[in-house]
């Protein structure tokens, strides 16, 4: 059994004071490492038409889990970084400031079961921006999926591998 904490690096004071930021870059540079938290995250959910991939970190974690597990991949970006047209967006609260998601609305995927996909769960609010983003184009969300709980909320249902 791997203890990945061994593999997580605490940072006190980033990215702003009063922060402790859990880097999982030791997790991403040992391929073993890697590779079991991918297979061990998709077996906590059941699995998807679409993993939904949560920029930035959350694209590397939706490609692994689609790569190993099957089920194509649907990206959630910052405002801006969609060329297309047909756009939905949904503003929320980070732990330390504001930001906005867009998705493009693809009427082809309407009712398809999707597991939302990031890498660190904080205070909830980029996930439940993504879930109403998701609800918004009529897709069926059945789990929310992450590497790390930094354990800021207490009760929540996000499926975490590591938790502090």
């Amino acid at each position: 059994m791997i203890n990945y904490k061994d593999y997580i690096e605490s940072i006190p004071d980033f990215p702003l004071k009063g922060i402790l930021y859990r880097d999982i870059q030791p997790i991403l540079e040992n391929d073993s490492v890697f590779r079991n938290a991918i297979k061990e995250m998709g077996l906590m959910v059941s699995l998807p038409d679409y993993w939904v991939a949560v920029e930035s970190r959350g694209f590397i974690f939706a490609s692994a889990l689609s790569i190993m597990f099957g089920g194509g991949v649907k990206l959630l970006r910052k405002k801006g970084k969609l060329p297309n047209q047909n756009l939905v967006s949904e503003a929320y609260g980070l732990e330390y400031g504001k930001d906005e998601l867009e998705i493009s609305n693809n009427e082809n995927l309407k009712n398809k079961k999707v597991v939302i996909v990031d890498d660190i769960f904080a205070t909830g609010g980029t996930l439940n921006a993504a879930e109403k983003l998701c609800k918004k184009i009529h897709l069926n969300v059945t789990d929310k999926l992450c590497l790390v709980d930094i354990g800021i909320v207490k009760s929540h249902n996000v499926k975490c591998l590591i938790k502090y």
